[in-house]
Order: structure tokens, then sequence, then C-alpha cells
């Protein structure tokens, strides 16, 4: 549901998913900044299953009325939490900057390098899956920038059993010297 902030994590093989499987395998990519129209609120986390559908379809039926057609599948983009519970950002990619009005607004998911990691199974998995990505990038010796979300290619409503749902886990991570802009070696 969310990322973990513990320190004493094991390590990515030894974190298992649901049912036994090993944890899920870690890459390191190169993100392209992706526009964004979301919806973002400080969610209890008895309230997060229900704010992440009503916020979903809020964003789904504002991007239809304006005739805008979503870039990719839905996502949650993690802010923090707090004695109120998570911040969050539920929303859809899209091609050009949202320029609506209201509590749905323009957001953007950023460039750079990130770690990603694909659960293969029931929500109730992804705390496991966040924690074997959050082992694997300390592995790497990388540092993890703030705010990581979750994309959702299969899930509820998609008529699939929620063991075969489908949930990418993406966390920023801090430009190595190498990854910088404007290096000449890069």
């Amino acid at each position: 549901m969310s990322p973990p902030g513990g320190t004493d994590l094991p390590a990515p093989g030894d974190v298992p998913a649901p049912g036994g499987l090993p944890a899920p395998a870690i890459e390191v990519v190169e993100l392209e900044p992706q526009h964004a129209a979301v919806l973002r609120s400080v969610v209890a986390p008895a309230d997060f299953a229900e704010f992440i559908a009503d916020a979903l379809a809020g964003v789904s039926d504002t991007l239809a009325r304006a005739g805008i057609a979503p870039a990719g599948p839905p996502f949650a983009r993690y802010f923090g939490s707090g004695p109120d519970g998570l911040d969050v950002g539920v929303g859809l990619p899209i091609a050009t900057p949202y320029l609506g009005r209201g509590p749905i607004v323009s957001s953007e998911l950023p460039a750079g390098p990130a770690a990603t990691a694909t659960h293969i199974g029931p929500y109730d998995g992804l705390d496991a899956a966040w924690s074997a990505l959050k082992a694997g990038i300390d592995a790497l010796g990388r540092r993890r920038a703030d705010d990581p979300w979750e994309i959702y290619f299969v899930g509820p409503g998609s008529g699939v059993e929620p063991d075969e749902w489908r949930t990418e886990l993406v966390w920023p991570l801090v430009a190595e010297e190498s990854e910088a802009p404007g290096d000449p070696n890069r």
C-alpha cells in the first residue's frame, strides 16, 4: 500500500512475495518526464482503497469531459505520511499539461534515474515488494530520492483474479555524478 519507512530490511531475495514466491526483480531505468492529471489528498490508511477508486473515477471523468485521453495506466504517488495518513496523489498520465481548475490538477512524474520492480499479485503483498525494492536499492549502493509511486497495469475491475494483478513500483533515485545533467560523460 505504501513505501515502508523502516531501515533494517532483508536482502531483495530474502523478502518473499505472497505464496512464498521470490521478491520481484529490480531494474534501474532512466525515466522521461510524464505529464499527469491528479487528485492529491491526505488519506487515512483505512480509507485508502476507497480514495484510490474514487480519485481515479474523478480524474478519468474530468479528463473525458475535457476531451483528453489518458497516455497510460493509472498511478498513485506517495509524498509522505503523518498522523492524519498518507499524502498521496492519484492520477493518469496525459500527453500535455492539464489546464483545468478544481480538485484535479496538473502534475508531472519526474525524469531521471529510478529503480523499478513489478509486483504480481494482490495488493496485500505490496508492502513486502516495497521492502524488497528498498533493500535492492540499498544493495546497489544507490540513494533513494523522494516521492515513489505505483503504476496499476492490471487490478480491480480488470476481470483478472487478484493473483494476476500487476503493479509496477517506481522509486526515483538521486542521480550519480556521471548521470548529472550537462555531464560530458553522460
